[in-house]
Formats: structure tokens, C-alpha cells, sequence
């Protein structure tokens, strides 16, 4: 029988009255059938039951199954969405799972289960105002019932159909009207979980009403957040509404509040549900906040349809599950814990030009915090090398020694050793006690100099300091500000201080200083390849003949060179910690407009995942690399006459490079556009290679160069112009 028989199959007997009522409202019968079938339930008077649905609301008595009235809806659906348009998706619920054992025991299980068990907790914020009742919604009989169907099939039965939820993921649910009421609290993620739901799409349970009030919400979703301390959790916030907030407040800010206690570690989105034209900028705002300090969040406005809604809540538990698999270690494949002892500040925060509160100071005449060394990395070596100290051997004072702009005679190194420094009152001092050496490790400090596991190296000062909240924070690091100190005052270029995102169960210095060796190890094969490439760039010019030297040099300056930073790592004696001596990477902080041209999982800037996905071998001319090129050019110059101009380079097909005209430039910022001009085999425009090419090119070159035994991607970091007018990217912790 059709869906239409069925409706009309359905006992309904009718009265005088409600025939009565019908004829004067054009009302038909059928439509109090399709609303008894699929309706909004809630009570009414005297033993009543009231159904809404598809802009009628009809009054059934279920004793003398008889209409006792019926009449049209206030919150009737537009004649292009809602119940009048399409069914409303109709979810079973799991009635095995109402068994008064299963419910006990889970009972049971909710209050012994520990919070530090918990692998995620989602908070939900549901708009339950009286504009949720619009029945304006696709697949849904109202958007309240949108918002609830949706949350089951999509947060709830999807991931436990899939297996990737179970019990230790939690969620807790807070309906937001005139004041904010948690409904549901830190409930496992189950089949129970997913009856609640569906029960909730009754207005039985909760009709939409009232006002919708933000701050109410956002305080008890902070205070359920932060309840459970357990550094494992991942947490994620849902925000639902359809509209601008009913109260007044500083929502942004609250937010901001919020996420600066959690950072990453906590995934946002805001859901704006409505018509066109409704204002969504309070939710904007807050999502613009929550990204300001750290977290992965994100405003979504699905059209009036269920799918829609639900490709966006299933957006929200892809991004708990990448936060999991972040704080997953991937050799064990336990939960890795949080660092909790860390504060975050905005993003965009103006540099501090002086010191303040907020900065740890190390310094070398503090008996509680100071530098102990400094550490660079050597590539032949590949390990660790101590940095020569600048600061007196004897009297601990920052000496002049390298300082190229010092006069000549103050201070200098020992002149056994050449590894440690001297102020010159304490060198005088040294000299006329005559001892066999200045110092007493003098003989070991060679020993280490001559097998280079000490270095003398520049630094601006061994006094520093450390802004204590960070203001980046990656899937593996934090990061921090760092200055060097010179009385008190900053010295020296902006850098950066690196550390774990994730807390280490052996805090030793060894351990610590370990954690940073793959950075650098891989950093300085990186540059090493860095330094071949832009070789190989320098060296395209030979490859034509000489009187069109210049005019190719002209060309070929105009492509960034790549430079990966050189980072060294700063240890520290911290004697108000457990362990007191602890370890940090720095860098030079990076001027300009921060980007990733691509990553290990095969994106590249400016390029479509539906590009990357297709077979791509016949058209990488893009990431070609330079010295395949430059080979190619070469064999072509030994084995063909070349001709008197670069026209007849091309046209001869000796694989030579051919110039373009400048005019001819495509500007397009797409990396991969495949219906571009892109040097084919055998023709390399110059006018073609764009500075957004050479990243990739750069990748491509590392893969060739090491004879595929590697590729160096994930590559990010900024695009610079020198002052000789010349451009250079600049990487790091590829």
C-alpha cells in the first residue's frame, strides 16, 4: 500500500465539531491523518493529544480515537520548504535498549565510570526558542526536529555503526531559551543516548519557546568543559541557533574566554539555521574568537534541509576524530596527555616592547633561573653541537668576544682551547696566578672543539626571555615568544621558542633534548637540499650561449631562492620545577604572511583536492625539477648546433629553455591550473615559472636528488622580498 493509502487507512473518526471546524478552515481530513502519522506530539487538555504538522495543528482524543479540532499553525512552512514540500526523515528508535536492566546498569556504569577515562566529551547547545518551531525545514517537521534528527543519525548512530564512538566518548547537552538548562550530562555515546535523541524530536519533551540566550548557554558549556581536568579528552562545542542572541553581552569574548583554556584541543562549530538575510554575525564574531586563540572552529549556514544540516554535524565529528588521532601516539596507540600548564594569548597580539608580567626572565646572575647552554646543530656531524659560551668563565659576565663591533683587546677567548670566554679583568686575574691552563676543563673543551662538538657562533646574549602564553599551537607544538635580554631591555631579532604540545613522563634533559633532534635533523637535510637547489637555479644561465647571458640572468634572479631556518636550542635552569633543567627550541620568527604550500598528505596550494586526485603524470611539468632541466639542456648543447636566437632554441626541439615576453606573464595565483600555458617536455618558457611553482619544483627536486629515497614537503613558511629586490622563501619544520 502506498505512504498516501496508509494515512488514509488510519482509524480517525469524526465529530460534528471537528467536521464543522475543517470546512470552515479548508481543512481536510487527510491532512489530520499525516499529522496524527508524522506530527510534532505534545499534551493538552483533559487527556488530549496536540499534532503539528505541515501548517496544521489538530486536537486528537486517543480514548474515543476522534478529531476534536483543528486549525492552522502559526508556524506554517513557506510554500518552497518544510512539510509541504517533503516527508520528514523518520528515525526508529532501539527499543531492546529500554530494558530496565540495561538502563540500571548503565546507570551504574555513569557514576563509577572515572572522567579520566573519557577519550572525548562533546558539549551540545541546542536553540530551543520559539522560533525553532518554523516548519520550514526539508526532511524535518519543524527546526527543532531538523536539529534533533539530525544530532541522532549523524553524531550518535553513524559513529557507533562505524565504530569510531564508544562509551568513553561523552556527550552533554544544553538547551538554550530564556535561561540555559543542561538536559543531558556527560552521557556515553550509545544506543540509550541515541533513543534520548530521537525522544527529544517530541515536543513531549521540550517544546521551543521564549527567548534564546547566549551567555546562559556559553557559561554552563565553560563549566563542563572545564569540570573534567583530564588532559586525554578531546573536546568538542556544538552551537545551534537560528538567530541573533535575545540577551546582550560580550559573546566573542566569553568565547575567547573559553577556548583560551583548551586552545586546539577543542573543536567549535556554530550552526546558523535560518532564512536568508537572518544575521549571523554575533556567531561570526564568535567563531572568528575561538579561531583567534587557537581552536579549529568553524560558522556553517546550511540551507533549510536535513542533508545539508547533516553534512555540517558530520563535519563537526570528523574534526573530533583528527583531534583524537592528534593527541594519539602513533607507536603505542594510547592517548598522549595534554600539556595543561599553558595560557594562550589572541592572535595578532601586538609585540611587547619592554618586559612584563607575563615573561619568564633567565639570567645569568639569577641564582634560580638561568641559561645553562646553548645548542646548534651540525650537519656532517649530524648531532647536537654546544655553542661556545660568551659569558665569563669565572665571573659569569656577558663578555665582548663576539661582538664585531667592540674594540679590540676587552675581553676574548681562552688561547689554549678557544672554547670558553674571558672577561679581560679575570684573563689579567688567570695570567698572573700562571696556573698550566686558564681553566680546569681547558684540555677536555679541546678535545670536544677538535672532534666539533663545540662551535664558536654569534649569539646576541645568553640572558633571555620567554612570554609564557602562546600565541601559536600545532598538531605536535606550542609555540612561545623569545627575546634575548641585554640589561634588562630586548635585544637582537624577534624569535620563536618551540616545545611539546603533549606532557613527557621522564622530564630528564637527555629525553628532552632528544624530542628536538628530529626537528633538527630533518630541518638540516632540508637546508642542505636548499642550498643544491638554489645552485642549480644559479646555474641555468650556462646552459645557453654567452651573449644571451644577461638577458637569462635577468630572468632567472627573479625566482625565490629557498632558505630553511636555522634554529638552535636554549637550556635552561629552572630551580621553581620539578626537573629543573628543561630544554627549548628557537628560531627566528617569521615577517609576513604565513603559509603552507603543501603537506605530507599530498595538498598543494592553490590546487583542488578534485585535481590532486586525478592521474596527474603526463602534466607534473610544473614540478619539474631545475636540474632535469638543466641535464637536459646540456645534452642537447653537446649533441645539436644552437641556434642564433632562442626562437630557433625552441624550434629546433633541443629541449632548450625558451624565453617568453614579460607581457606574457600569467599572474594567476593557482598552482595547478591545467589548462595554463605549462612547459611542456622539451620546452621550458622562463615567462611560465612562476614564483609559486618553486616550492613544488623544490619538493619534486629533493625526491630526484636523493634518488627517491626522500621528498621534503609540508612546506611552510613565508615569501619575502630582500633589500637587492630579490625574493626568497623561508621554511621551517618541514
Amino acid at each position: 500500500m502506498s505512504e498516501i493509502g496508509l494515512t488514509a487507512a488510519s482509524v480517525l473518526h469524526s465529530a460534528t465539531h471537528g467536521r464543522e471546524r475543517r470546512l470552515e478552515r479548508n481543512i481536510e481530513k487527510i491532512d489530520l491523518q499525516r499529522a496524527r502519522r508524522y506530527g510534532m506530539k505534545e499534551a493538552a487538555r483533559h487527556g488530549r493529544v496536540k499534532y503539528t504538522y505541515g501548517g496544521i495543528c489538530f486536537i486528537y482524543d486517543p480514548e474515543t480515537k476522534s478529531e476534536v479540532t483543528s486549525y492552522q499553525s502559526s508556524d506554517v512552512s513557506m510554500e518552497s520548504s518544510g512539510t509541504k514540500v517533503s516527508k520528514p526523515i523518520i528515525l526508529s528508535r532501539k527499543d531492546e535498549y529500554d530494558d530496565i536492566s540495561i538502563l540500571t546498569n548503565r546507570e551504574m556504569h555513569k557514576t563509577t565510570f572515572k572522567k579520566k577515562s573519557w577519550t572525548s566529551h562533546s558539549v551540545l547547545i541546542v536553540d530551543m526558542s520559539g522560533s525553532m518551531r518554523r516548519d520550514d525545514v526539508n526532511g524535518a517537521r519543524c527546526r527543532s526536529d531538523g536539529v534533533w534528527m539530525a544530532l541522532a543519525r549523524d553524531y550518535v548512530k553513524k559513529p557507533l555503526e562505524m565504530k569510531t564512538r564508544s562509551k568513553t566518548d561523552v556527550v552533554s547537552v544544553i538547551v538554550m531559551k530564556d535561561e540555559a538548562y543542561v538536559v543531558m550530562k556527560y552521557e556515553p555515546t550509545d544506543w540509550v543516548l541515541y533513543n534520548k535523541l530521537i525522544d527529544m524530536r517530541e515536543w513531549n519533551e521540550l517544546k521551543p519557546s521564549g527567548p534564546g540566550n547566549y551567555m546562559p548557554s556559553l557559561e554552563k558549556a565553560e563549566l563542563l568543559l572545564t569540570r573534567n581536568l583530564n588532559s586525554k579528552c578531546a573536546l568538542s562545542l556544538l552551537f545551534f541557533s537560528d538567530g541573533k542572541p535575545s540577551d546582550r553581552g560580550d559573546f566573542a569574548g566569553k568565547m575567547g574566554n573559553v577556548v583560551s583554556k583548551f586552545g586546539r584541543r577543542l573543536s567549535i562549530a556554530c550552526i546558523g539555521m535560518a532564512e536568508v538575510g537572518e544575521d549571523f554575525s554575533t556567531l561570526n564574531k564568535m567563531v572568528t574568537e575561538a579561531q583567534a586563540f587557537g581552536a579549529v572552529a568553524s560558522f556553517g549556514k546550511p540551507s533549510l534541509d536535513a542533508d545539508s544540516l547533516s553534512n555540517l554535524i558530520t563535519s563537526l565529528a570528523s574534526s573530533l576524530t583528527t583531534s583524537l588521532a592528534e593527541m594519539t601516539n602513533i607507536e603505542t596507540g594510547a592517548l598522549r596527555k595534554i600539556r595543561m600548564d599553558i595560557t594562550r594569548e589572541k592572535v595578532d597580539t601586538p609585540d611587547d616592547l619592554f618586559l612584563t608580567s607575563d615573561w619568564i626572565v633567565f639570567e645569568t646572575f639569577s641564582c634560580k633561573q638561568f641559561v645553562a647552554n646553548i645548542w646548534s646543530w651540525d650537519y656532517k656531524l649530524n648531532n647536537f653541537v654546544r655553542i661556545v659560551d660568551h659569558r665569563c668563565v669565572h665571573c659569569w659576565k656577558m663578555t665582548t668576544v663576539f661582538d664585531k663591533k667592540a674594540e679590540n683587546g676587552q675581553d676574548l677567548l681562552c688561547p689554549d682551547c678557544e672554547t670558553v670566554s674571558f672577561c679581560l679583568s679575570c684573563y689579567q686575574t688567570a695570567v698572573r696566578r700562571g696556573g698550566k691552563s686558564l681553566h680546569r676543563n681547558c684540555s677536555i673543551s679541546l678535545q670536544e672543539k677538535r672532534l666539533g662538538n663545540i662551535v664558536c657562533k654569534e649569539v646576541p646574549s645568553f640572558d633571555v626571555a620567554v612570554k609564557q602564553p602562546i600565541f601559536g599551537e600545532g598538531a605536535e607544538r606550542i609555540v612561545r615568544k623569545f627575546r634575548y635580554l641585554e640589561n634588562g631591555k630586548f635585544i637582537g631579532p624577534i624569535m620563536v621558542a618551540k616545545e611539546s604540545r603533549f606532557r613527557s613522563n621522564d622530564g630528564t634533559n637527555k629525553q628532552q633534548l632528544d624530542y628536538h633532534r628530529e626537528f633538527m635533523h630533518t630541518q638540516a637535510i632540508s637546508a642542505e637540499y636548499a642550498k643544491k637547489f638554489n645552485e642549480v637555479l644559479d646555474e641555468i644561465p650556462s646552459h645557453f650561449p654567452s651573449e644571451y647571458d644577461h638577458h637569462i640572468r635577468q630572468k632567472t634572479s627573479k625566482f625565490p631562492r629557498i632558505e630553511f631556518l636555522q634554529p638552535m636550542v636554549v637550556e635552561v635552569i629552572d630551580h621553581s620545577k620539578e626537573n629543573p633543567s628543561y630544554n627549548i627550541l628557537i628560531e627566528p620568527m617569521l615577517e609576513g604572511t604565513y603559509e603552507k604550500f603543501n603537506d605530507n598528505k599530498g595538498m598543494v596550494r592553490g590546487q583542488a583536492q578534485s585535481v590532486r586526485d586525478k592521474d596527474l603524470v603526463s602534466k607534473e611539468h610544473i614540478v619539474d625539477d631545475v636540474t632535469n632541466v638543466s641535464n637536459e639542456l646540456e645534452k642537447s648543447f653537446h649533441n645539436q648546433a644552437i641556434s642564433s636566437n632562442l626562437e630557433g632554441l625552441a624550434d629546433s626541439g633541443l629541449g632548450a629553455i625558451q624565453e617568453g615576453s614579460e607581457d606574457e606573464e600569467d599572474e594567476s595565483d593557482d598552482l595547478i591550473e591545467i589548462e595554463q600555458s605549462i612547459p611542456m617536455e622539451g620546452s621550458y618558457i622562463l615567462s611560465n615559472i612562476k614564483k609559486e611553482h618553486i616550492p613544488q619544483s623544490f619538493s619534486h627536486f629533493t625526491y630526484q636528488k636523493s634518488k627517491t629515497s626522500l621528498m621534503v614537503v609540508d612546506l611552510q613558511g613565508v615569501l619575502c622580498e630582500k633589500s637587492d629586490g630579490t625574493t626568497l622563501y623561508q621554511f621551517t619544520d618541514p
